[in-house]
């Protein structure tokens, strides 16, 4: 591996650092070529412990390129483009997967009723609330509340969810449409604990008889990902059956500290993985545990939305620190003419999702 000074992201501190040493000392990429798979070796050093992951990716004869348009996906046949969508469906996470996500993260919403003073108008108000085991809210209500009234003739109501930190048009958000229903006896005391322990300031409510618990059943699902991107009803097995993003409480910081300190970076990846130049702005807006978006402008009318999937998945905030730095020296490498380095390996995996262009 050649010499090379770039930038790297710095384990704990969250710092910006140029210097080939550290680097060296952080991350190691072996080449395996004598690998039965064909991949990559990442050696990570933590505490001064060296720790060995093998990627699991296919021989040289299974692999296959996976960087995509919508201009090439319309050209191929039926069983072509369902190949290709398999493929794009190993580096994304599926819509309900996303919107168990969103849900997880939020912990407040807008509860939306059925108005008794409004001719069923429909009526939002902020709740709190807390997830069980399939992915339900249990919220606390009191019993002279205007939604509590509202949901006494009718239990139907839906739930609105967005994180705070990606609010507006260009956020992820989703909405649980379901039915109220007041939580069993035996079932409060677990409760109580966990929604105590995610809202402290519910304990003094808690003291006062007319707060009870209830738990919305989820009947159906609609998930928006973003301003164009995807806004999708999702079957509520799935979203039942998905697991939330394990990055989910930390991908925010990994955004925040890749867009203020790694915007070189950032460009150097749509030159390579994209093949895009004459950027006018570009920034990850998510982050999981397959991979991360990149939201690129080229001109005020022409926006696209990328997906970048990771050699390997993640499981905590460090692997993807790795995995991104990965991706930095791997981009770094490609520009600079060490091409040779890679050509064994399968390109990145690069799919366009989503063009706005006039």
């Amino acid at each position: 591996m050649p010499h090379c000074c770039f930038s790297v992201l710095c384990l704990g501190c969250g710092s910006n650092i140029n210097n080939k040493h550290f680097y060296r000392k952080y991350i190691l990429l072996e080449r395996t070529r004598s690998s039965r798979f064909g991949g990559v070796r990442l050696c990570r050093l933590e505490r001064g412990i060296g720790h060995v992951a093998q990627s699991s990716f296919p021989s040289s004869s299974q692999r296959f390129a996976l960087v995509a348009s919508s201009v090439q996906d319309s050209a191929k046949s039926g069983k072509e483009q369902s190949v290709v969508e398999e493929n794009r469906a190993r580096f994304r996470l599926s819509f309900g997967e996303q919107a168990r996500t969103v849900v997880q993260v939020c912990k407040t919403g807008t509860l939306c009723t059925s108005s008794v003073e409004h001719d069923d108008t429909p009526f939002g108000s902020h709740v709190d609330y807390i997830l069980d085991d399939f992915g339900r809210p249990i919220v606390l209500l009191a019993q002279n509340a205007a939604h509590m009234r509202n949901l006494r003739k009718s239990q139907k109501c839906s739930l609105f969810c967005q994180p705070v930190a990606s609010s507006g048009q260009s956020g992820c958000r989703a909405t649980l449409v379901g039915f109220m229903v007041k939580l069993p006896l035996e079932q409060v005391s677990e409760v109580m604990e966990a929604y105590i322990d995610t809202h402290p300031h519910a304990a003094i409510a808690l003291k006062y008889p007319e707060f009870s618990f209830y738990r919305m059943e989820v009947c159906d699902v609609y998930f928006v990902g973003g301003y164009g991107v995807a806004a999708t009803w999702v079957d509520p097995k799935e979203y039942i059956s998905s697991e939330p993003d394990p990055l989910a409480f930390q991908s925010q910081d990994l955004l925040k500290l890749m867009n203020s300190d790694h915007m070189e970076d950032l460009l150097r990846f749509c030159n390579v993985f994209l093949h895009l130049k004459n950027i006018e702005q570009c920034e990850i807006v998510m982050v999981d545990r397959l991979g991360f978006d990149m939201r690129v402008q080229l001109s005020e009318t022409d926006i696209r939305e990328y997906r970048i999937g990771f050699r390997e998945h993640v499981v905590t905030s460090l692997d993807a620190q790795s995995a991104l730095v990965q991706a930095m020296q791997e981009a770094w490498e490609l520009e600079n003419g060490y091409e040779k380095l890679w050509s064994e390996e399968t390109p990145r995996p690069a799919v366009l999702y989503y063009s706005l262009s006039n």
